[in-house]
């Protein structure tokens, strides 16, 4: 795998307690960072699945493909009776 270099200005406060905070998990500040970044991207791709759901959510309600709450709740408490019911569609 290439890897590279990244630089970046930070305050020297922020620096040592991040230093610090690496030290604790007995991570050097390459590998701190490069967990972080990790996070940071997963994280990201998670918020715009999350966007993209939400937009698909919000085009099915406008177009009607919803179901009653009641309903649902109805079908959740059938669960684990001898009358348990399909989901509503």
């Amino acid at each position: 795998m290439k890897t590279y270099v990244v630089r970046a200005r930070v305050p020297e406060e922020l620096k040592q307690n991040f230093e610090a905070a690496a030290a604790a998990h007995g991570w050097n500040l390459s590998h701190a960072i490069r967990q972080l970044m990790n996070q940071y991207v997963a994280q990201e791709k998670e918020l715009a699945a999350r966007r993209l759901e939400t937009l698909e959510a919000l085009e099915d309600i406008e177009a009607g493909r919803v179901v009653a709450g009641d309903e649902v709740m109805n079908w959740l408490n059938s669960w684990g009776t001898d009358f348990e019911r399909d989901a509503p569609r």
